[in-house]
């Protein structure tokens, strides 16, 4: 009885397999593509890169919401390429409030020597006067600068430029 069940298994999938074989696949197993679904394919992928778009102008608009150009201030620290100054420190003060205090590895002073230059403060300030204080610790000392500037409507970008061998102005500062 079960070699009956095997025999006829066998000649069933071999009659199923000659059918295959010569293309003649009945309607009802074969799958038609659905326009329908390569359109919504579409679609999705529309709306998907819309989705993305309307993303990166919320975050613009965020940026642009969290630090408007009127208040806005960048200040950058760099050294004069005369100077061999060995900083081990800095401190960053607006009106006198710390805002930042950086130690230096050897690696980023060297990138610094070499013409880089470091963000040390990127932050909002109000629309006046304000006084910059920095200080650079080093091993050939303590130097301080203060430089009063003026905020105006626009966003401040400020260059602080280190040149501790000139004794008379250690620092200068540069406005963009």
């Amino acid at each position: 009885m079960a070699t009956r069940h095997i025999i006829c298994g066998f000649f069933l999938a071999l009659l199923g397999a000659t059918a295959l074989a010569d293309g003649n696949i009945p309607e009802r197993f074969t799958i038609a593509p659905d326009p329908e679904f390569r359109s919504l394919d579409e679609k999705m992928k529309t709306l998907n890169k819309e989705l993305l778009d309307l993303q990166q102008d919320l975050m613009r608009l965020q940026d642009d919401l969290l630090s408007p150009a009127t208040t806005k201030v960048n200040i950058f620290l760099s050294l004069d390429n005369q100077t061999d100054a060995a900083l081990d420190s800095v401190q960053l003060q607006l009106d006198s409030r710390t805002v930042n205090n950086y130690l230096y590895t050897a690696r980023e002073l060297e990138a610094l020597r070499r013409g880089g230059v470091q963000r040390l403060y990127d932050g909002n300030i109000a629309v006046g006067p304000h006084k910059l204080t920095l200080t650079i610790i080093g091993k050939d000392g303590k130097h301080s600068f203060s430089s009063d500037f003026e905020k105006d409507l626009t966003a401040k970008y400020l260059e602080i430029k280190v040149n501790t061998a000139n004794k008379e102005r250690p620092m200068t500062i540069k406005e963009y």
